[in-house]
């Protein structure tokens, strides 16, 4: 695909996401970097740890990042990003677009660090957790943590 189909397709959903500062204009353009900073940006799975056994059908996730600031989708500034969590599901290549409108990715495109999967079936699980840009790219290097979980049956 040419730059300028790309660069195009990145306008459009930060359009879409609300992405814009007073006024109406982008934050920033949509070459703006999706670098993580340095090496030193992480994210931790905080909720569930690593093997738990939870009850379900709800899965409460609390995440935590160190050495990038999060902030809400549609910001451009170098060495920031917003979560994604990937729930028994594969993530992409850096510098690729996380999918919209996917029930077991969710986007959490208003800077928080929490959310829930709701009907989670008993069995284990696998959770990504994905640090992005403003856009939905994942950065480069990736800032992921990823836990298994088993939920319970009834």
């Amino acid at each position: 695909m040419r730059r300028e189909t790309l660069g195009l397709m990145a306008l459009a959903l930060l359009l879409a996401c609300g992405g814009t500062e007073q006024g109406g204009e982008p934050a920033e353009t949509p070459e703006s970097s999706m670098e993580a900073p340095a090496s030193t940006a992480s994210v931790t799975i905080v909720e569930p740890t690593e093997g738990a056994t939870l009850p379900g059908p709800s899965v409460h996730v609390v995440l935590q990042a160190e050495g990038i600031e999060v902030v809400p989708a549609g910001e451009l500034r170098e060495g920031t990003g917003h979560h994604h969590l990937y729930l028994d599901a594969d993530i992409g290549e850096p510098g690729s677009t996380i999918p919209a409108g996917q029930p077991n990715i969710l986007h959490l495109g208003q800077g928080q660090s929490e959310a829930d999967f709701t009907e989670v079936a008993p069995g284990e699980h696998r959770l990504i957790a994905v640090v992005a840009d403003g856009l939905h790219r994942i950065l480069d290097p990736l800032v992921v943590d990823t836990v298994t979980f088993v939920v319970g049956g009834s």
